[in-house]
Order: C-alpha cells, then sequence, then structure tokens
C-alpha cells in the first residue's frame, strides 16, 4: 500500500466518458481541478435483459441485484510499477458496481474497498446483502494492493485518494443519461465501507490526512491503525477525525490472528462519537467478510446493513436491526455503542 506526501493534494482528474464535465468541491484537504473522465463500460449479460450488466443473486425479501464493471483512469497521479524502475503514469481502477433492478430510487451510495491481496468479488456476497437492501455499492481493485497486482502494500495511504476519484466517476455516471446506473443515485447519501487494508482506506476518507467531505457514514471492518497494517512506512495513524457529525461502525473478529482486537480498539478510540463497535467473538480475518456459510456472516452482514441502512436513511428502524442481529443467539457483542 503506497505513500504519497502529502496524502491529499490537489488533484486534476482526467477521466473520459460520453456524458456532462464536471467540477468536485472537496473538503478542504482535498482539492479538485477540472475533471475530464473517461469511464468505459465493461460488463457481461444479466439476467434481468439489461445489456452489459453481469447478474448477481438476490437477496430473500430484498430487491433483485445486478452489477456492471467499469474501468477508470486517474490521469492525474502515478502507480508504483512494481519493477524497481519508478512510477508509471496514472492509476487504473476498475470499479465493479452493484444495483438494485427494482425499488424506488434513486438510492445511496456506498464506495466499498477491498483488503490487501483481494479483489471486489471476494466480498461480492455481503455488497449484493447491501444492495438488495436498497442501496448501490461501487467496489474499486486498487492497482496495488488487489489479487494480481505487484501487492505493495506500502501503496495504502494513496487508496482514499483513489475512492475519492472513484466517487467522483461514479456520480458522473449516474448523471450520464444511457448508462446502467442513470438516475440510481442519491448523491446527498454516500457511505465508505471496507476490510482490513480497505477498512483504514474508509477511515482515512473522515481523517486530517484524505477529508471528503462528501462521507456521510463509515464502516470498518476488520482493520486496525496505519502504524499497525504498514509499519514500513514508518508513519504513525492520522488521529484527527475532522467531521465529528459522521457516524462510524467498527466490526471485528475475537479469533482474527491477522489483525488482532486490540489493534481495531486503537483505530476505533481515534473515532469521535457517533460511533459503536461490534465483536464477533468467533469470527476470523477474512472468512466471515465473504463467505456466507460462516458462522459469523450473518451478523456482520445483518449489523453493517443496519447500520448502513440507518446511517443513509433507507430505513429508520436500521439501528433496531443492528442491534437485533448482534445480540441475536449471542453471535457477537458490543465493546461500545455510542450511537443514538
Amino acid at each position: 500500500m503506497g505513500i504519497d506526501t502529502p496524502l491529499a493534494h490537489e488533484t486534476h482528474r482526467a477521466v473520459t466518458q460520453t456524458g456532462p464535465m464536471g467540477v468536485r468541491k472537496r473538503g478542504s484537504a482535498l482539492l479538485v481541478s477540472t475533471l475530464l473522465v473517461l469511464a468505459t463500460g465493461c460488463s457481461s449479460d444479466s439476467g434481468s435483459g439489461q445489456p452489459g450488466a453481469s447478474s448477481t443473486t438476490s437477496e430473500p425479501a430484498g430487491l433483485d441485484v445486478t452489477s456492471t464493471t467499469v474501468s477508470f483512469s486517474d490521469l492525474s497521479r502515478t502507480t508504483d510499477g512494481g519493477d524497481g524502475s519508478g512510477p508509471v503514469p496514472g492509476r487504473e481502477l476498475d470499479t465493479t458496481i452493484w444495483y438494485p433492478t427494482e425499488g424506488d430510487g434513486p438510492f445511496p451510495l456506498v464506495v466499498f474497498s477491498h483488503g490487501y491481496k483481494a479483489s471486489p468479488e471476494d466480498y461480492a456476497e455481503l455488497i449484493e446483502f447491501w444492495a438488495a437492501r436498497g442501496m448501490v455499492v461501487a467496489a474499486p481493485r486498487f492497482p496495488l494492493t488487489a489479487t494480481g497486482t505487484p501487492e505493495i502494500r506500502t501503496d495504502l495511504p494513496q487508496q482514499p485518494g483513489d475512492v475519492s476519484f472513484v466517487l467522483d466517476q461514479v456520480l458522473d455516471l449516474a448523471r450520464t443519461q444511457g448508462s446502467e446506473i442513470e438516475g440510481l443515485i442519491d448523491p446527498e447519501r454516500i457511505a465508505a465501507a471496507g476490510h482490513s487494508a480497505g477498512g483504514l482506506t474508509s477511515a482515512l476518507l473522515v481523517s486530517d490526512c484524505c477529508f471528503d467531505d462528501r462521507i456521510d457514514a463509515v464502516t470498518v471492518l476488520a482493520s486496525g491503525p496505519l502504524d499497525y497494517l504498514v509499519p514500513e512506512l514508518g508513519v504513525e495513524q492520522p488521529s484527527a477525525y475532522v467531521s465529528p457529525g459522521v457516524p462510524m461502525l467498527f466490526v471485528h473478529g475475537g479469533a482474527d490472528d491477522a489483525i488482532p482486537v486490540e489493534q481495531a480498539q486503537v483505530l476505533y478510540q481515534y473515532a469521535p462519537n457517533g460511533k459503536a463497535f461490534v465483536l464477533a467473538p468467533f469470527a476470523t480475518h477474512s472468512d466471515p467478510y465473504g463467505d456466507p456459510a460462516d458462522d459469523s456472516w450473518q451478523v456482520i452482514a445483518g449489523s453493517s446493513a443496519g447500520f448502513l441502512e440507518w446511517a443513509l436513511q433507507v430505513d429508520s428502524d436500521g439501528l433496531t436491526q443492528m442491534r437485533s442481529a448482534v445480540e441475536a443467539d449471542g453471535a457477537a457483542s458490543f465493546l461500545d455503542d455510542e450511537l443514538p
């Protein structure tokens, strides 16, 4: 996961697509200049009959869900070539977007960040679970920490910028006539969520280093602070959360042998009021977040979905559902709950 100093800087985002160009206003830490977007859809046929969309499973008692994959290129920044020859121009961010094919839109948007040596598809079941409850979920594949990439974990501090860039493009795509997600996204309801390295990526988006003022809620799954996840950087975890009004949910496994619970609690202590920490005692680091057959999957899926439904104004009873999921069958407990 690589580093750019400072982590937040003025960014000229060049991308192309058939559709309107725009300028984004970001928080003071992220300034955006002229934006020209190149977005190319690459998707397969779906059972929904929408050309160019790949079908996914739908959730019982939820909305039918499908997905499409779009390629975004951030030409304003560089990517470590991974062979010692130095950086190469651009950051390529193939992004899979899961969205409901029915229901009353526009829907809120969740940008999901995968973990180190993982890919968005590894979390498809969890993402579909959220989308079936009335959310659009966009999940970029990071250029240096995904499966099959050079796997340079010091690139992690670049990833909040990737998420903000992808957010720009997905919102533009939703405004583009004829796109598969035209009119489906409410730009006033946006959350960041992620697992492991992606969980920290999401938390950094409301920290002083990488603040994006469009983020209304954050879900952090099985993560920890920067100095633990990437000690070779020699950089301490940014401790200032610059937007105290953003609610945050942390979920961690008691059997996580990659990131101990104590490290998750370090990251949690930096979060402002309006937060909760769910401990699933038997959950390991990866399986419960991608495999519905895992014993801890249901409590993780149910609690995270309830939180997002509440925070993004999908369901006013979302927090009740979150707490019910945690308390059911003793599968998990709250180490802390400061949510309303």
